[in-house]
């Protein structure tokens, strides 16, 4: 036991989280192939940077519109057979993809009312495996180091599947990065399976419950970590995030336009939000955390500014790695701190405000960027929206130095 705590984030020594790592880090590499091959296949069939906005803007739209839905069914409903008739759910239609594909279906509504089905599914998985995660380690300490490993195996898929997805599109269609992401679901299904969870039974709603979503909302917005930390990660998710539905543009505008460029500038992200996330599952303690937080976005938007005049592929490659390592610690570091301040029967709902404040408002962010690059051009656009996170970034250094108590009230409720 002491040589997992010496070598590797605390979380790992539960066999059932192994398992769980393993399997999802097969299905996270399967979807980074497909959410690529995708961008490619609109970007090929279009021509249109507005219309990649918007591929971005339905696959997370949802998590905005269902948010205050999904967190109320995951902490309201049986979470395992919910995570796994999804995973089926979203296994399928990566499947329909990979049939249009191959029949060679070329309306592009067909697509995006393919995207729109994954929009909905996603928003609901992200709460509910986020809240499995407890289920899983047996130990609520152990939750922020899960995270923190979570978080690690996404950016790791992150390097991985832009990688591979930008070798097959040089050599075989769309179709085929489609059919790997529905094979992939079978590793995390099976690892669910195999964990042998025992059965929890769905949480019963308490009269000290408040009901509406006005009361929930309320409620939520009286713990500190979510009126001081989120307003960072709104501004990361409606100006950072949108880079990533413009990355074919970006490649074919800045450098070569060609699909291997795509996949390693992606890649190059990944690392830099790996290499954070594995600093972050390392971490004892919230102190070092929280000072970060208040860094983290000053780095993203200086970094976004300056991605937005280079031409030089080494460094852009480097910039995107900072931008991936700065943006990481901002999001994943608020999540952890999320969940860790509030109590168990509130965790669902915290997690699907946190998911509506980073990727729900990325689409719209997404749809926006794509709007004003066709009209400001992109070196503009991503300026801007860098220029914009820097000072979101400022706004929230002052409001946590001039407000105290604002911290203690947080601390005090990561000790509760």
């Amino acid at each position: 036991m002491a040589d997992w705590h010496l070598w590797l984030p605390p979380a790992l020594s539960k066999p059932r989280f192994r398992y769980y790592t393993a399997g999802h880090l097969v299905s996270v590499i399967g979807g980074w192939i497909q959410q690529v091959a995708l961008a490619w296949l609109v970007f090929r069939l279009t021509n249109s940077i507005f219309l990649l906005g918007l591929t971005g803007f339905l696959l997370n739209i949802f998590y905005l519109l269902l948010g205050p839905m999904a967190g109320l069914a995951a902490d309201r409903l049986p979470r395992l057979p919910m995570l796994i008739g999804i995973d089926l759910a979203l296994a399928a239609c990566s499947l329909w993809l990979a049939a249009m594909t191959f029949l060679g279906v070329d309306s592009i509504n067909a697509y995006l009312a393919v995207a729109t089905l994954i929009g909905v599914a996603n928003a609901f998985e992200m709460p509910v495996r986020q809240t499995l995660i407890k289920d899983i380690v047996e130990d609520r300490p152990l939750v922020s180091s899960a995270l923190g490993v979570s978080a690690m195996v996404f950016n790791l898929g992150r390097m991985i599947g832009p990688s591979i997805a930008g070798l097959l599109l040089v050599y075989v269609s769309e179709g085929w990065c489609f059919v790997l992401n529905a094979v992939s679901y079978a590793a995390i299904i099976g690892a669910l399976l195999a964990m042998r969870l025992p059965r929890v039974p769905a949480p019963v709603a308490s009269a000290a419950q408040p009901e509406g979503l006005r009361a929930n909302l309320s409620l939520l917005l009286s713990f500190p970590a979510v009126r001081y930390l989120l307003p960072t990660v709104v501004a990361i998710g409606l100006f950072a995030t949108p880079y990533v539905p413009l990355m074919p543009s970006i490649v074919a505008h800045f450098f070569d336009g060609q699909s291997s460029t795509l996949g390693i500038l992606m890649s190059a992200a990944g690392i830099g939000a790996f290499a954070s996330a594995t600093y972050l599952s390392l971490q004892p303690g919230y102190g070092r955390q929280i000072r970060l937080l208040t860094l983290a976005p000053l780095a993203v938007g200086l970094v976004l500014i300056a991605f937005a005049w280079s031409r030089i592929l080494p460094l852009s490659l480097l910039l995107l790695a900072a931008l991936g390592a700065s943006a990481l610690i901002a999001v994943n570091s608020t999540n952890a701190l999320l969940q860790q301040s509030v109590p168990d029967a509130w965790r669902g709902r915290v997690v699907a405000l946190y998911s509506m404040s980073f990727a729900g408002t990325a689409p719209i962010g997404g749809v926006l960027a794509g709007f004003l690059a066709e009209r400001l051009g992109l070196t503009a656009t991503l300026a801007m929206n860098g220029s914009l996170i820097l000072a979101a970034g400022l706004f929230a250094r002052w409001r946590l130095h001039n407000h105290p108590e604002a911290l203690r009230g947080l601390m005090r409720s990561l000790h509760r």
